[in-house]
């Protein structure tokens, strides 16, 4: 299995388990626990795929580190600025934003990692 393989699958089942995970981030919202997911998904998926895969690609890359604390500091950076990207449309979901590009990043480096791995 070739890396961009390899990226693309651990979006893949990212995307599905962040599905299930990040909802619980919004528990003051009166919606099913699977419309926030879904809500969600909308946002967060497709810059999973784009974003997420391409920097992970450019941080194996050209790291010359093969360190995987830095390799997760720099995959958590990346997610940290698309979500401070994301909030300047809707500031008063910085925290929010946040906390979702945290769990995806970190949903993402383990199962990437898992892939390496197995």
């Amino acid at each position: 299995m070739n890396m961009l393989d390899r990226k693309l699958f651990a979006a893949f089942f990212s995307s599905i388990i962040g599905y299930f995970i990040v909802p619980i981030f919004f528990h003051n919202v009166s919606d099913s626990y699977f419309i926030k997911g879904l809500a969600v998904s909308i946002i967060t998926v497709p810059v999973l795929f784009i974003i997420g895969v391409l920097s992970s690609l450019a941080i194996e890359l050209f790291s010359s580190n093969k360190n995987i604390g830095l390799s997760y500091l720099k995959h958590l950076g990346c997610a940290l600025v698309c979500a401070f990207i994301f909030s300047l449309t809707a500031f008063d979901l910085l925290v929010t934003a946040l906390l979702i590009s945290f769990a995806y990043a970190t949903i993402f480096f383990i199962i990437d990692r898992l892939f390496i791995r197995f």
